[in-house]
């Protein structure tokens, strides 16, 4: 077996590393890098991407307070 043959789960948890890189981007004010992530992670798998969302979207509601309005 060839060391260079990707097994489709390679590709899934690499497509969500890719995800949550380009989270980290935006966070830090890198729109190109994060577009750029996110384009190599919908090449490899885009489901991984909705699941990423979704992992957020759960985060989110389950802790309201992990997204506060910073105008104080």
């Amino acid at each position: 077996m060839a060391g260079s043959t990707k097994r489709p789960d390679d590709a899934h948890e690499k497509a969500r590393d890719l995800a949550e890189q380009a989270l980290d981007d935006l966070a830090h004010g890198k729109e190109r890098e994060a577009d750029r992530h996110v384009a190599e992670a919908k090449k490899l798998d885009e489901g991984a991407l909705r699941e990423v969302v979704q992992d957020l979207e759960e985060d989110a509601g389950s802790n309201p307070d992990a997204v506060k309005d910073r105008r104080d």
